[in-house]
């Protein structure tokens, strides 16, 4: 039999604004946000005079949440509203369509949360594997100020993602350095299967997995790329990709709030350092991946050719699979290459 594209259904039945859907089988949430497809683009960096991250261009973005500002006054770190959003603070502007919508058993939320982007530096053609330590450490900073303030907030989300994609092919529709952060209403069921996990594991040895598993590679030093005060860089005896690489804090911590300033420096000398390695022998497209609120996950670095299944773009319409490729710890995971 033969099907010509006119005789076949839409896949998706687009909504006028963000909503969240949730799988009837798999349980998987993801996030349907139109308005996304709007946002300007330009992945490769080419018009910095347009860029509206660029010094100079700060009324395209709107007033600073947060800022990092250098001596001087002027700033080194943003925090902005994302003016495309995924979610919307107000309940009221995120309802879904008043027509009534066939869920075949999912489940059906309107689209609430908060969406913001930190701008990392005013330099459009800077890269976290080439800049200062010093530099990196001041986004670092802004990551875990604005995931406090997001965890913080009453009533509380339910789950707090922050993730950054570098290069077109990881997604990236501007390229000066900027990262998202994204407070949802839901918890994932990976973030639920990888906490069960850990929980097992603690039931049975009264430890927590990550840092036995630690323990056992600073023993062993067959897999120790990097190591500092305060993190542990190593290949992962079973790496889910090529030049995959876990950077583990010392001291265990379950989520990003509970990173203390010393350990930032500890943690922006792992990421440039092995940034900066990787981005000299291939320099590939990655989405870097720090832990969301309420469970313990992977900081990730992936390329373009390594589907992790963190981010999942549905057409043009712009979604979200409210999922992350997770570690049992505090445990900031790299994988790039082919």
């Amino acid at each position: 039999m033969h099907l010509s594209s006119a005789t076949l259904p839409c896949a998706i039945v687009v909504p006028t604004m963000s909503e969240l859907r949730q799988d009837p089988i798999t349980a998987d949430w993801v996030i349907l946000s139109p308005g996304r497809a709007s946002r300007p683009k330009d992945p490769r960096g080419n018009e910095p005079s347009s860029c509206p991250f660029c010094p100079g261009n700060e009324n395209r973005t709107g007033e600073a949440i947060d800022r990092i500002d250098l001596p001087g006054g002027r700033w080194q770190v943003r925090a902005v509203a994302n003016k495309f959003p995924l979610l919307f603070p107000s309940p009221e502007a995120a309802q879904p369509p008043a027509t009534p919508l066939a869920t075949a058993g999912g489940l059906l939320l309107a689209g609430h949360g908060a969406h913001e982007v930190i701008v990392e530096t005013p330099d459009h053609h800077a890269h976290l594997g080439v800049m200062p330590a010093a530099d990196a450490r001041q986004a670092l900073a802004m990551y875990v100020r604005r995931y406090r303030a997001l965890a913080e907030r009453e009533p509380p989300f339910a789950q707090v993602v922050l993730f950054r994609n570098h290069g077109e092919w990881a997604g990236t529709s501007l390229a000066h350095p900027h990262a998202q952060i994204a407070a949802v209403p839901v918890v994932s069921p990976l973030v639920r299967h990888r906490v069960a996990c850990q929980v097992n594991y603690f039931d049975t040895h009264r430890s927590c997995g990550t840092c036995d598993l630690l323990q056992r590679e600073l023993e062993l030093r067959d897999r120790v790329v990097l190591q500092t005060d305060a993190f542990v860089s190593l290949v992962p005896f079973a790496a889910a990709a090529p030049c995959q690489l876990h950077v583990i804090p010392r001291r265990h911590a379950a989520n990003l709030a509970e990173i203390d300033d010393g350990a930032l420096d500890d943690l922006a000398l792992h990421l440039t350092r092995l940034l900066g390695v990787l981005r000299a022998q291939m320099e590939a497209s990655f989405k870097l991946i720090p832990p969301p609120d309420g469970a313990q996950m992977a900081f990730g670095v992936a390329p373009a050719s390594y589907w992790d299944q963190t981010l999942s773009i549905l057409t043009k319409y712009q979604g979200m699979k409210i999922e992350a490729k997770a570690a049992d710890h505090y445990d900031y995971s790299f994988a790039t290459g082919k």
